[in-house]
């Protein structure tokens, strides 16, 4: 029985496969993800918007603001500079009434943490996103 709170530093690493085989792994790398490309999506859409010059008509916690679904990471390799490469697919709504477009994306990063290990991030992550067009689109 531990009465008193104590602290533990662990080093380790990992490679591609613990990161598609561990749930945990996988979960963290999705919020991480999500939260990197809605700051994507949030930049877009104030270029679309002109917000540049009328200003942001809507914040991050309004309904108005884009949505980012949680996305499906298909592959996670390593460079030769050791930054994590994540490959997958976003479902990205700029808009509430628009259509959910289904992207492609690319995310070059490091993981890093602040706070001595408290809080995880991605440090300078490197987005790619292919533009497609949506299936509703298509049909017509």
């Amino acid at each position: 029985m531990i009465l008193e709170p104590f602290t533990c530093r662990i080093a380790g690493s990992f490679n591609e496969r613990d990161f598609m085989n561990s749930s945990l792994l996988e979960a963290g790398l999705q919020r991480l993800v999500a939260r990197a490309l809605r700051r994507r999506v949030r930049d877009l859409r104030d270029v679309i918007d002109g917000a540049v010059f009328f200003g942001r008509t809507w914040n991050m916690a309004s309904r108005e603001a884009p949505q980012v679904a949680f996305p499906e990471i298909e592959n996670v390799e390593f460079d030769s500079k050791d930054r994590l490469i994540i490959t997958g697919r976003a479902k990205i709504r700029s808009y509430p009434g628009s259509p959910e477009i289904e992207n492609s994306f690319k995310l070059r990063t490091k993981l890093a943490t602040s706070e001595n290990g408290r809080f995880v991030r991605l440090h300078e992550p490197e987005i790619a996103l292919v533009m497609e067009c949506p299936k509703a689109w298509e049909r017509k």
